[in-house]
């Protein structure tokens, strides 16, 4: 990439707002969407979400910061959905990605609990084995309760488009 085009895409990034594909790979900094009417710790957070799918896996990274303060150590649940993120409306981000016929779990979804720290921010890593299409997810959720074996996490707090 010339220089030139390199110092214009990290402008259009730092300005946020921004999902992006390139190959294989995605990325969206973003708000997170507030789909909950109730006040939360996610209120006025921003997401940077970025994922590699190749060789048969999927690697997601989510940065949350901004998250309330007055919450920390609290784990907050997040996992990529199917649908799109629509403010006040977290059922327009459908249900968790999932391996088609499979149970819930940290192989067949993809599960990124965080703790929020003392600083107001977040962060979570996963690879699992497989590849989500492009085109089969668009969305990460952050819910209220860390994810239990069910793969249930509470209700849908915030939301980041990110678009498989």
């Amino acid at each position: 990439m010339n220089t030139h085009r390199s110092m214009v895409m990290v402008a259009i990034l730092a300005l946020g707002l921004v999902s992006t594909a390139a190959g294989n790979a995605i990325f969206s900094k973003a708000p997170l969407s507030d789909v909950s009417s109730l006040a939360d710790p996610t209120d006025g957070a921003w997401a940077v979400a970025s994922a590699k799918v190749s060789d048969g896996r999927t690697s997601v990274v989510l940065n949350v910061k901004d998250l309330d303060r007055s919450e920390a150590g609290r784990r907050l649940g997040a996992h990529v959905h199917i649908g799109p993120c629509v403010a006040e409306n977290g059922a327009a981000a459908l249900g968790h990605y999932k391996v088609a016929g499979a149970v819930a779990s940290p192989e067949t979804e993809v599960w990124l609990d965080f703790t929020i720290t003392n600083g107001g921010t977040g962060h979570a890593t996963a690879v699992v084995p497989f590849e989500i299409a492009p085109g089969a997810a668009q969305s990460i959720m952050v819910h209220a309760l860390e994810t239990q074996s069910t793969g249930f996490a509470g209700a849908r707090l915030g939301c980041i488009p990110l678009e498989f």
